[in-house]
């Protein structure tokens, strides 16, 4: 299953926390309008709704904050901050400065998933900027309904028309109350179990496990009516907010809280690698139910817990940032395993063509200089002397022209250098002699990489004939991995994948090498307690 649509919610609570400077405003609607307005898109399955109100995101002031004095954990904190801020005013000015909504269901089938963004129908919303924060593409990616609502779907979802043909309303009794519980809340997420799945949760598990505190599953389908969740970025104070059918009710599951939410914590390996467990557990310990009749309160809004929360958002404002940047350099791997589909078509064979190169099968410059007629970078390609190499005097100043196609996400990479390279060594498409053609890839296309990302210290100057040369040993060792440890590989056959570093040495010499003859096992670059898949596009 795509990752966009649960990353919505990250994202949506992330942007409350690292949100640019703006003075508070009025909320745009009550909690009676808010459900009036999303419950025609929920449906049987709805179970999380969101609401990220744009116009009321301002730069939380932590000067005064107890335990934030120290100015190395500031520097980090303004790091993880660098750039967000400029991203998140673009999400406002898309949005026409409104709240935008998603109404999330349970997934029916691996090609069916009631998810839908919306937002009331406005001149100043930007949609085809608001499509390319869901990924969505094409013209069809948002449509208006006859109740003024822009809907769009992710990017992985079916389609929006299809989705709205096939959807059935069924709104939840007592939303209002589920949203005027957050109402102040500039961010509010909204858990909604349906009913049919708390029948579901009583029949199939009877009893906890232990490490969820044990005990009759009634703890939690009892204890667990509904949840809200409320930021305010304003003052890093937060509030969540759980409807139990009883006083009774309540009680057993505030009682158990303390101990499920570290268990599901060390059941979520992706949590634990963007946020450390003492961060978790100090949150945790500051952050303590408090039972008010059929209701649980939890509340952040003590100076110590603002320590842990900053470093709660710190750690996740770089796992955002990681994924935004992966998800651009992805787009920029499409764009050159086209080109080079499009040089093999003209020229019979990966770049450089023979023609290209000496006695030696060598050549002065990159493949990605000659890949650049495909690029719409033909007046670029015309600046070079094709015989010169790379470094010459006339060729060397054109290092300043590096296209945004080869550009790195990562910082500290040094002008006209580039860290997509090619896998060069032992039996691969790049760096021998002799021009490479589809036909000399006789383990498939499908099953050998030709492009991946490298680390800063790797990177190269992007005319230059040099890429990744790896150890056989440790093929992996310089390959760029992100906070959910993947790298990303461009194959043969045109496709982008995010891999497993993990994967064994072995492995990766299979997915590197074009004709060895071994199979490539793909489960083995697939983590199995990953929430999205190993090999995912």
């Amino acid at each position: 299953m795509n990752s966009t649509v649960p990353a919505f919610c990250f994202v949506a609570c992330l942007l409350a926390l690292i949100a640019s400077p703006r003075a508070a405003t009025a909320a745009d609607a009550s909690a009676d309008a808010d459900a009036a307005l999303v419950s025609p898109l929920i449906g049987e399955t709805t179970a999380l709704v969101v609401k990220l109100d744009t116009a009321r995101l301002s730069w939380p002031d932590l000067s005064g904050t107890e335990g934030l004095q120290n100015p190395e954990f500031n520097a980090l904190v303004q790091q993880a901050f660098q750039g967000a801020g400029e991203s998140i005013e673009a999400f406002r000015k898309a949005a026409g400065g409104q709240a935008v909504y998603a109404t999330i269901g349970i997934p029916l089938s691996k090609t069916e998933w009631p998810v839908f963004v919306f937002l009331r129908e406005s001149p100043q919303v930007d949609q085809g900027r608001l499509l390319q924060f869901l990924g969505t593409k094409g013209p069809e990616g948002m449509i208006r309904t006859d109740s003024g609502l822009l809907v769009a779907t992710p990017a992985g979802v079916a389609d929006v028309r299809v989705m709205l043909d096939k959807f059935v309303p069924s709104p939840r009794e007592g939303l209002a109350d589920v949203f005027r519980a957050v109402e102040p809340y500039p961010v509010q997420i909204l858990l909604l179990p349906p009913d049919h799945v708390r029948r579901t949760v009583e029949q199939l598990m009877p009893e906890l496990p232990q490490q969820f505190g044990g005990g009759p599953s009634s703890v939690m389908t009892e204890g667990l009516l509904w949840a809200a969740l409320g930021f305010d970025p304003s003052s890093l104070n937060a509030k969540l907010v759980i409807q139990s059918a009883s006083p009774e009710a309540a009680q057993r599951l505030a009682t158990n809280l303390p101990r499920m939410l570290p268990s599901v914590y060390q059941a979520t390996p992706v949590l634990q690698r963007v946020v450390p467990r003492e961060t978790v557990l100090a949150l945790l310990d500051t952050a303590l139910p408090e039972v008010a009749g059929e209701q649980i309160f939890v509340r952040v809004d003590r100076p110590e817990s603002k320590r842990a929360l900053v470093t709660l958002v710190v750690a996740a404002a770089g796992a955002f940032r990681d994924q935004a940047g992966r998800n651009a350099d992805m787009d920029h791997f499409k764009k050159i395993l086209v080109a080079m589909h499009n040089y093999h078509d003209t020229y019979r064979s990966f770049p450089p063509r023979e023609e290209a190169r000496d006695q030696q099968g060598k050549t002065g410059l990159s493949w990605r200089v000659h890949l650049l007629p495909f690029l719409d970078q033909r007046e670029l390609y015309d600046a070079f002397r094709l015989d010169e190499p790379w470094d010459s005097s006339h060729n060397r100043p054109l290092l300043a022209r590096m296209p945004d196609v080869y550009k790195s996400r990562m910082p500290n990479v040094a002008s006209g250098q580039t860290t997509f390279l090619a896998p060069v060594g032992e039996d691969t498409v790049f760096g021998g002699p002799k021009a490479i053609r589809f036909q000399d890839i006789t383990d498939g296309t499908s099953n050998t990489a030709v492009l991946v990302e490298v680390k800063p210290e790797r990177a190269v100057p992007w005319t230059a004939p040099q890429d990744y040369t790896f150890d056989p040993e440790t093929p992996a060792a310089g390959l760029q991995t992100g906070i959910d440890g993947r790298f990303l590989a461009g194959w043969a056959d045109g496709s982008v994948h995010q891999l497993r570093s993990q994967a064994s040495a072995d492995a990766i010499l299979r997915l590197f090498r074009k004709s060895d003859g071994k199979p490539l096992d793909r489960e083995l670059f697939r983590d199995p307690n990953a929430p999205v898949t190993g090999l995912s596009e």
